[in-house]
């Protein structure tokens, strides 16, 4: 399919090989094709006119891979979904002619003519497609290794190395705006100005799933609801004596996570610079953890020693216990998170005292799940703005398989402040949209789960201790197989200094600044933490918050990040916070209650999941707000990368 870049002989017999596809595979002894796996990337090799632009540069239409649908992403509102290849949205595809500008034999050419003349290419050099500017104004032309501009008479402008062969482009309306369809399954954004080619954006789409990146040249990224943070980051190779470091965007999410920086990149508003180079100078010195001991605690208080590579978990173990061993390498230590299955079962603080060089081991001991399970652990530095992946192990009990969902309870935990007894910080609706939360997914719970456990903290109930001693209890009686849901309603803030999220509890009075804020307040860390004791394999925050504004969306979404949990957030401003949808309810509370009535999508038995109640609500939260000539936006999260939902609630019928 593509140029063969290696081969390796192997010892049985028969070759490995790597393609420039992007792709590898193994040839038997007698020639045969014996493995080729699948490349999870995109193939834009058959791109043709399906890749097509709107006016301003913001959607766009692309086929991922020959004979599948096409695909249409929305960068303002982060969305990717199915597309009919031409259904007249706006969108339209390169021409090739255009103002007296007629470009031929170009596709896999070496010799492209301009009006009949052939354009000189280097040596070697194919071009795989074109684009006329409108009015004839010049041409670019997309090759094996470059990006070319050229004016209207051929001369040429600039040329831009690119990630491989381009073979699809498509230009916004006024040409100052191109998108590439790139060999490596890259979508990028170029500015076309001054006659020069500078690249703004790039989108990697993994087609299997759709979870999908976005980021910018200075590592500013925005991710699918579904994930996709964890497929692309950072490489720092630092020469051939060094090993290469290497971080994610999920490991740099409160760092590089800034959706609404990449779409003004898009538009040609450059971020702050200094931000991804603070970052890579920063990715060298992360704290590394290496596995200390590890043992099964039995129930009768023993606990046979296992080791980092054992996959096999006596039947009747209840508990993980272990040891981290960090190193610092002059970040600090900052807490060690321990995920099981997926979601935050752990935050632990780094060991008081901290050994001679920092180096104490952290403690953990794990309550497991019955059946099969997983466990990952992450480092953080100091300020938390990056994490290093730590020891994990996956282990299934002895002759135990992985056992039946089970309905358990539904646990629903709300809150919300109406009465902050500073009269310019009262609300109207938090505490009727806590009340409407719980009953609508009462009423949806009959005939799903076997029993619902409610706890409803109201304004004065609802102080920073009362909050955090309600999920300590809800941490005690919360079961694996029950289901747990999280809703917060009222003010909420982002720390500029560090990007912290802190929610207003009722008794926060008139914080006199924001270091006297933070202390009162709820912040994301001390949720994080009462999150990880609660227990229940699924799980959902539902955050609805008043003065925060995009950027504190911005600052919620890490917290999906972190706990593993789904997480659907709205933030509106005061004035909007004091209107009400329906004379009931402010707009994200309606949009939730009217999505488990039924607008949000259901299986054949009317169930409705947390993934379709996210989807429904993020992309409902905005336009009922509108109606109301308000702007408020709402953002949907899931941290688990094998999107396994579960259900919320049964519409009536």
């Amino acid at each position: 399919r593509d140029s063969i870049a290696q081969l390796l002989p192997l010892p049985q017999g028969g070759l490995a090989f790597a393609a420039a596809d992007p792709g590898w595979g193994r040839l038997a002894p007698d020639g045969r094709l014996a493995l080729a796996p699948r490349s999870g990337t995109a193939e834009f090799r058959a791109t043709g006119d399906s890749l097509a632009l709107s006016e301003d540069g913001m959607r766009l239409r692309v086929v991922p891979r020959p004979g599948q649908p096409a695909l249409a992403f929305d960068v303002a509102r982060g969305e990717l979904r199915p597309s009919k290849p031409m259904e007249g949205d706006g969108l339209r595809p390169a021409s090739d002619s255009a103002g007296g500008i007629s470009l031929t034999q170009w596709r896999n050419s070496t010799q492209p003519r301009l009006n009949g003349r052939p354009l000189a290419l280097g040596q070697g050099e194919f071009a795989r497609s074109a684009a006329v500017l409108p009015g004839g104004l010049g041409f670019v032309l997309g090759t094996d290794t470059h990006l070319r501009l050229y004016d209207a008479r051929g001369n040429p402008l600039d040329a831009l190395p690119g990630p491989g062969a381009s073979w699809g482009l498509a230009l916004t309306g006024d040409g100052s705006l191109l998108v590439a369809a790139h060999a490596d399954g890259t979508l990028r954004w170029y500015g076309l100005a001054e006659n020069r080619i500078t690249e703004r954006a790039a989108l990697f789409i993994q087609p299997d799933t759709l979870r999908w990146a976005l980021w910018t040249p200075e590592g500013l990224f925005d991710h699918a609801p579904s994930g996709g943070q964890e497929l692309v980051g950072v490489h720092l190779n630092e020469g051939r004596a060094a090993t290469p470091e290497w971080a994610s965007f999920q490991q740099a999410y409160r760092a590089l996570y800034a959706p609404q920086a990449v779409r003004a990149r898009i538009g040609g508003v450059l971020p702050q610079a200094g931000r991804l180079a603070d970052l890579r100078a920063r990715i060298g010195h992360t704290p590394l953890a290496r596995p200390g001991e590890i043992c099964a605690v039995l129930p009768d208080g023993s606990c046979p020693v296992l080791n980092w590579t054992e996959a096999a978990l006596p039947a009747e173990a209840t508990a993980l216990r272990f040891s981290v061993l960090p190193q610092d390498r002059g970040l600090g230590l900052g807490p060690l998170d321990v995920l099981l299955n997926g979601r935050i079962a752990a935050r632990i603080d780094p060991p008081r005292g901290g050994g001679a060089r920092g180096d104490a081991p952290f403690q953990a001991e794990i309550p497991l799940d019955p059946g099969p399970n997983t466990i990952a652990t992450r480092l953080y530095a100091a300020d938390r703005g990056l994490f290093s992946e730590g020891p994990g192990l996956e282990l299934r009990r002895e002759g135990q398989a992985a056992p039946p969902p089970g309905a358990g309870r539904l646990v629903i935990l709300a809150v919300g402040v109406n009465n902050y007894g500073v009269p310019d910080m009262d609300l109207r609706f938090a505490v009727p949209d806590a009340r409407t939360v719980v009953d609508t997914l009462r009423a949806g719970s009959v005939g799903l789960f076997e029993g619902v456990d409610t706890t409803l903290l109201l304004d004065g109930d609802a102080t920073r201790e009362g909050i955090l001693r309600a999920l300590d209890d809800a941490a005690r009686r919360v079961r694996p197989e029950d289901t747990f849901v999280f809703y917060i309603a009222g003010h909420g803030v982002r720390v500029e200094e560090n990007g912290r999220f802190l929610f207003l509890p009722a008794d926060i009075g008139r914080p006199r600044s924001m270091t006297e804020a933070a202390r009162r307040a709820l912040d994301d860390d001390a949720m994080i933490s009462a999150l990880a004791r609660i227990r229940a394999r699924d799980g959902f925050l539902l955050i609805d918050t008043c003065y925060a504004g995009q950027v504190a969306l911005d600052s919620l979404s890490a917290l999906g990040n972190e706990t593993g949990r789904y997480l659907l957030a709205a933030s509106s401003s005061v004035q909007e916070a004091l209107d009400s949808y329906d004379d009931r309810n402010g707009v994200f509370a309606y949009a939730l209650r009217e999505g488990l009535a039924g607008r949000a999508a259901k299986d054949s038995d009317g169930r409705i999941s947390a993934l379709a109640l996210g989807e429904y609500v993020s992309r409902r939260v905005p336009e009922l707000a509108s109606e109301k000539q308000h702007r408020q936006n709402a953002v949907f999260r899931t941290a688990t990368r094998d999107l396994r939902s579960f259900p919320l609630g049964i519409a009536p019928r």
